[in-house]
């Protein structure tokens, strides 16, 4: 016999309910969740944020515990970021240089601010529950309520898809991209771009060639098929293709790096006789201070 009506509608409220909350929290992750739009007292620019990048030193520490004391800056750039964007205000941002620049700084901001709000005791992004630092929190950026997972997946390598994204954001590891003194500008963006894979791929934590054997660092896994995409045809089946365009010609500037002719020679013409080793990512918070301390002992 067929269950009373009432009884089903028991069973029916909490898997609608569940299935509602779900579809928020994607929503919600994905960065398309509405939000309020303050009238803008100023014009956007980037004075403030510049002046929060003077407490990061010329290795790609940060000092953190400099930026928290002298917070007014960042909180007050982050603060702008909610009448504006360029889905927002297409005539502040004209160009696809000017959108992307803003996103890339408003990544990288929004990562210092999650930092410096957990600082001291935020001692790895990893402290987080299940890469929670990274979805668990949103801001109010030109009408949309986003996440730092939803402007790298949904906005920066959905819209823009330039695999040298992923080695100019600051994912607050001592492993990761570092970050550095300037912001993103329009004008430099793509040799800014240039500038930050030379810097990964000539760090010897990210790129060691160890005889025929090359140790990776594992972004060039986690974000291979983006890599892959950006290659011309006939190269797409091999990462250190990627890697290989951004190795130095000689060693002049970086003493023991290793070579464009290092790669030919241990893994052949077609990069394709090296075993390679991704090795896992140093979570640790890039802390000058931490450092300091620790060279003081």
């Amino acid at each position: 016999m067929d269950a009373p009506l009432p009884s089903r509608r028991r069973f029916l409220i909490p898997i609608v309910l569940l299935a509602a909350l779900g579809a928020l929290g994607a929503l919600y992750v994905r960065g398309m969740l509405p939000a309020s739009v303050p009238s803008a007292d100023k014009p956007f620019h980037y004075h403030d944020y510049a002046q929060v990048l003077r407490h990061v030193r010329a290795d790609g520490d940060v000092d953190f515990s400099s930026i928290g004391r002298e917070r007014a800056d960042l909180d007050r750039f982050i603060e702008s970021l909610a009448s504006f964007s360029p889905h927002l205000r297409e005539d502040v941002f004209p160009t696809s240089e000017d959108a992307l620049a803003f996103w890339l700084n408003t990544y990288n901001a929004l990562v210092l601010q999650q930092v410096v709000d957990g600082y001291p005791y935020l001692e790895s992004v990893e402290q987080a529950w299940l890469g929670r630092f990274f979805w668990g929190r949103s801001w109010r950026v030109g009408g949309r309520r986003m996440t730092l997972w939803s402007l790298r997946h949904r906005i920066l390598m959905g819209e823009f898809a330039d695999p040298r994204v992923h080695l100019a954001l600051f994912q607050a590891t001592r492993g990761g991209p570092r970050m550095e003194g300037s912001h993103f500008q329009p004008e430099f963006l793509d040799a800014q771009l240039n500038e930050a894979c030379r810097r990964f791929v000539g760090d010897k934590r990210n790129v060691r060639l160890d005889r025929g054997t090359l140790h990776l660092a594992k972004l060039f896994d986690t974000y291979r098929e983006d890599f892959l995409a950006a290659l011309p045809e006939g190269r797409r089946g091999n990462v250190l293709q990627f890697v290989w365009a951004f190795l130095p010609d000689t060693c002049e500037e970086r003493p023991g790096c290793d070579t464009r002719a290092d790669l030919d020679l241990a893994c052949g013409p077609k990069l394709d006789r090296c075993k390679i080793v991704f090795e896992p990512e140093d979570t640790a918070l890039p802390d000058a201070a931490a450092r300091a301390a620790r060279t003081e002992r």
